[in-house]
């Protein structure tokens, strides 16, 4: 029986890691922008603009990740997700959420 490269497992590793490296990447830039855009004296030139790049990163990288193959494609994808999982637990603990900065919450709104 012929093995088929195109799906074997370090293929699906490769696409898996290489989903959450994109993943990586676009967080990071989001992250970074939703930082800049109080003091940005264009936000919305910042956003898109941002939002644009992101875009076209990742398409591209799916893209030559998937090479013709749904399997490597949902690899990626999953990595993707995994990816935004883990920076979610990361930087959501730095204390940034809205309110958290200052100790509100929605039970006690009017705490100074």
């Amino acid at each position: 029986m012929p093995v088929n490269i195109d799906s074997s497992l370090p293929v699906l590793v490769f696409a898996l890691v290489s989903g959450m490296g994109l993943g990586l990447v676009y967080f990071l830039i989001l992250w970074f922008t939703v930082q800049r855009l109080c003091s940005s004296p264009t936000p919305g030139r910042l956003m898109i603009f941002s939002y644009a790049a992101r875009l076209s990163l990742v398409l591209t990288g799916f893209y030559f990740i998937m090479d013709h193959r749904w399997e490597r494609i949902a690899a990626a994808l999953a990595g993707f997700i995994v990816m935004r999982a883990i920076l979610t637990r990361l930087l959501g603990r730095q204390g940034t959420i809205a309110g958290a900065a200052y100790g509100n919450t929605p039970a006690e709104p009017d705490k100074p």
